[in-house]
């Protein structure tokens, strides 16, 4: 039988330790080791896969995203013995805890496992790619409907556009539309802006459950809005922003006192052609929705320079 050989130990008390055998039985463990699997000692006939077992009947160890202790033993099995050699990586456990593991095969068979807590690091990098994450949202979206901003849907058609150009694409209809809500400039004047504030949400909240899944609308300036439409010809368009125009005329917001505020809309559409500039398509719908306003607004006009 072979025995345990001794190993000298450079690393601290914290630090999780564990050696297997060539038949992957556990043939040492460091106290913190022993703390994280819950074990009083080392039992020689214990092997990787009834330790994780174990860890996942005590709920210690490490932490199983699959949800299935089985899957989860074969997908290490798989990478553990691979070849003799070295790899790193890192792992959580249940206790909330962050470990960077260098697992070490050796010719003979045996596997020396040594972690290193990272827990204030990894916490400190979740931290930050959160906060990332929540500034870059913050960059793209409008702070008071919670749509996509001026500069994100500029440079969302911008980037539609371009791939107007490919071969593959050239025949892909895109429209856009420049929505404006009708004498808003009133409804700040007689109700105060908050009340402006509300009407806005109010139709952000609209649009978003009106429109489809592949529609973008958004905020441009002021009780302006941008919507754009890929794969859409100007007559889909102009249906699905007819559906819209109607809920807002149909819409009642509420003010304080018990009295309501209603809206209407107007809205210019055109169709994108590959040789357009963000700026020419824009100005196609926009003077679409010039029209609108001058035919007496709460309607819908439709661009008809660019070919379908």
């Amino acid at each position: 039988m072979t025995s345990v050989p001794h190993w000298p130990q450079p690393w601290t008390a914290e630090t999780f330790v564990a050696v297997y055998d060539a038949d992957d039985k556990l043939r040492y463990a460091s106290a913190a080791f022993k703390h994280l699997f819950q074990l009083d000692s080392v039992d020689a006939t214990m092997t990787f896969d009834d330790l994780i077992k174990r860890g996942a009947l005590r709920n210690c160890g490490p932490r199983i995203d699959c949800g299935v202790v089985i899957s989860f033993i074969a997908e290490m099995q798989k990478r553990r013995r691979q070849q003799a050699g070295q790899r790193c990586f890192a792992t959580d456990t249940l206790d909330g805890g962050w470990y960077w593991m260098t697992e070490t095969v050796l010719e003979n068979g045996w596997i020396i496992v040594i972690g290193s807590e990272i827990s204030p690091l990894k916490h400190l990098e979740l931290t930050l790619t959160k906060a990332h994450s929540e500034a870059l949202n913050e960059a793209r979206t409008d702070f008071l409907t919670g749509l996509p901003n001026r500069r994100h849907i500029l440079s969302y058609l911008d980037i539609l556009i371009s791939t107007l150009s490919g071969s593959h694409n050239a025949q892909t209809p895109l429209s856009i539309a420049v929505a404006d809500l009708d004498r808003f400039k009133s409804i700040n004047e007689n109700f105060g802006h908050l009340v402006g504030d509300d009407v806005l949400r109010d139709f952000a909240h609209l649009a978003r459950t009106t429109t489809r899944r592949s529609d973008v609308i958004g905020r441009v300036g002021g009780e302006e809005f941008l919507v754009v439409m890929p794969g859409t010809t100007t007559d889909d368009a102009k249906a699905v922003l007819e559906r819209l125009r109607r809920a807002v005329e149909a819409r009642l917001v509420p003010v304080k006192g018990g009295s309501v505020v209603r809206y209407t809309l107007s809205v210019g559409i055109t169709q994108v052609s590959p040789a357009d500039s963000v700026d020419g398509a824009i100005g196609r719908a926009d003077a679409s929705l010039y029209k609108s306003k001058k035919l007496g607004r709460n309607r819908i006009s439709v661009d008809i320079s660019v070919d379908a």
